[in-house]
């Protein structure tokens, strides 16, 4: 993607998060943010102080199991039904090879040989007989067969340990019968029952975190991804994120499901450009497109010359789309003609659509264009850089390195190499070296802003804030009329935590130019931020995207605004554009995975609302 050589992005995308907080903190804090601090809080307390009673929900069962081992009895037939293969809360407890640890043994289970000679044998019972008895019996016959069945998953003998936990449900629909002989499906590999058993455990007991976790690696190993981080999630948030294996489990389901959603979409996707603020913001990176093609006195330019111009031209006016639909033409004017003689602007041409190709994430199209160019000119310095911008993409930063070398030999007094070189040390977060680059572009050349700006943004981030600031007031008596400039400048001052000047400063910005989307998006987030005042949050957001309905930023903190405001589906809506936004397959991979776990949180909301307003009303 492109942003990583942009002056515009490489610390704008940064800032944008960091001043809504919602920096790349982890799955456990994109999950927290999705519900308010106090619920997820009182979430905790109400499940800790209320069902400490069993692992699947049984309460009194598990204080009898630990009662017992405190006294230590050794009538084990007494005791209290538990989990058995995954009993520890194991996302891997549901495979056979765990079933059989000590740790995953159901409560009561001897290891003792089974026999069945001395036991009771109410499976052979029939319905009408049941129906007679009174709660104490049923519950007594149910724990009978349920420890047998204990005893028969101990020995692997699965088919009978079912059999017996589904005698066990005739007299009791006890929601730990369902997850024991759901651990037996495991070990079985039937997942599709192990998910039919767990959620009618779950339906009889919504906060039994063993049979989420069972149920939720049995989607995994079915590929039910969002189906699985549901249940990751649910165990995350029941357990006050504090369960660590749900919470890496979701971590590893996530990547699963975002990596694969990804590379389809990549796939059958056809190339775009992305939105026109990005694409301005990348330009701005350099000095200039190319140099205009002129014929010589009493000459005409060749066809593909003047199309590169006319590309020039429409470059020049925004107007990107035109403007790669000319230069298209000039390639291919070459092309066919089979030969560049007579064209005087050759290397520039292919270089120009090299730049397109990589700005619409077409890497082998803009790799073989940018050779083109090369062929033509071997020291086409702009050529060079926008190869190294490619190589940045593909995180080669060795080649990126090799490539401004070259550029900086070819032409020492390039301001536009220096710059770019400093832009490659910002990602490495080597500042110092980067501040070492921006001052020599700028001093190359005096009338080149960007370096002046990145070089403010850079001191602000080594700490240097009295250098910053005197960065960005000489550049702004230099260019007055710079909107990006006031932009930056206002974003440096948000972070230091000044939102009444950095809103001046949007505002500036926003009155220099009303068609840049980027101060809309600033001053929406510090008016947010500042005051709380979502309105004309809202307001200003909504005119960004009025003037670039494909930036990704505007979309980006609509998304978290209406977050922040508990309006999830208008949260999810613009996440969803956010992931058709996304240039790169790595862009896409992150867009996805905040959709997802925002998707999560949502349903549990929708779907546990008891358990929220028992969490409410629980608090002090």
């Amino acid at each position: 993607m492109a942003e990583s050589t942009t002056d515009n992005t490489v610390q704008k995308s940064a800032t944008l998060l960091e001043r809504l907080n919602l920096q790349e903190r982890g799955w456990k804090f994109y999950a927290a943010a999705s519900i308010p601090p106090i619920v997820v809080a009182s979430l905790a307390l109400w499940y800790y102080s209320s069902s400490r009673d069993g692992e699947a929900g049984a309460s009194k069962d598990e204080d009898k199991k630990k009662s017992k081992r405190k006294a230590k009895k050794s009538k084990k037939s007494a005791k209290p039904a538990d989990e058995s293969a995954a009993a520890s809360s194991s996302a891997a407890g549901a495979s056979a090879g765990d079933a059989s640890s000590s740790a995953g043994k159901p409560a009561g289970a001897s290891t003792a040989s089974v026999g069945e000679d001395d036991e009771e044998r109410p499976e052979s019972m029939t319905d009408a007989q049941i129906a007679a008895l009174d709660g104490a019996a049923l519950k007594k016959l149910a724990q009978s067969l349920k420890s047998r069945g204990n005893k028969f998953f101990q020995a692997k003998r699965y088919p009978k340990a079912i059999e017996l936990y589904t005698q066990a449900l005739r007299f009791d629909k006890d929601p730990v019968f369902y997850s024991n002989r759901a651990a037996c499906y495991a070990a079985e590999n039937d997942n599709d029952k192990v998910i039919a058993d767990c959620t009618s455990a779950l339906k009889l007991e919504p906060r039994y975190v063993k049979a989420l976790m069972r149920r939720a690696q049995a989607n995994e190993n079915t590929e039910r991804f969002r189906d699985s981080l549901y249940d990751f999630t649910t165990a995350c948030i029941l357990e006050d994120f504090n369960n660590t294996l749900a919470a890496t489990s979701a971590e590893r389901v996530l990547k699963k499901l975002a990596e694969a959603e990804a590379r389809e979409r990549i796939e059958k996707r056809e190339p775009r450009l992305p939105s026109k603020s990005f694409i301005s913001g990348y330009l701005n990176s350099f000095r200039s497109c190319g140099d205009e093609a002129v014929a010589a006195e009493g000459e005409q330019l060749s066809e593909a010359d003047a199309l590169y111009n006319e590309a020039l031209s429409f470059i020049a006016l925004q107007d990107y789309a035109n403007g790669i639909a000319s230069i298209d033409k000039a390639v291919a004017a070459i092309d066919e003609a089979g030969t560049a003689d007579g064209v005087l602007r050759a290397d520039d041409i292919y270089s120009l659509s090299g730049m397109f190709s990589f700005l619409k994430s077409s890497l082998d199209m803009s790799a073989a264009r940018l050779d083109k160019a090369l062929e033509f000119n071997p020291k086409h310095v702009r050529s060079l850089l926008r190869k190294a911008n490619l190589f940045t993409e593909k995180r080669d930063l060795d080649m990126v390195s090799q490539l401004l070398e070259m550029a900086c030999e070819i032409e020492p007094e390039n301001a536009e190499a220096f710059f770019q070189k400093g832009q490659v040390d910002f990602l490495k977060q080597d500042f110092a070296e980067a501040a070492k680059n921006y001052e020599r572009a700028a001093g190359l050349d005096p009338d080149f802003v960007y370096p002046r700006i990145q070089l403010g943004v850079v001191q602000f981030k080594i700490g240097k804030m009295q250098d910053a600031l005197a960065t960005f007031k000489e550049a702004m008596e230099r260019f007055p009329a710079r909107s990006d400039l006031y932009n930056y400048y206002g974003e440096v001052l948000a972070e230091q935590g000044g939102p009444d000047d950095a809103i001046t400063a949007f505002e500036k910005a926003i009155e220099l130019d009303g068609a840049n989307p980027l101060p809309y998006v600033n001053q929406a987030i510090a008016v947010f931020q500042s005051s709380g005042n979502a309105d004309k949050a809202l307001t200003l957001i909504q005119a960004a995207l009025k003037v670039d309905s494909e930036c990704e930023l505007a979309v980006a903190a609509l998304s978290q605004i209406y977050l922040q405001l508990g309006m999830f589906e208008e949260s999810l809506s613009m996440l969803r554009r956010a992931v058709d936004l996304a240039k790169s397959e790595e862009e896409m991979v992150s867009a996805i995975t905040f959709r997802e776990t925002t998707a999560a949180q949502y349903r549990f909301m929708k779907e546990h609302p008891d358990l929220l307003n028992k969490m409410m009303g629980a608090m002090p």
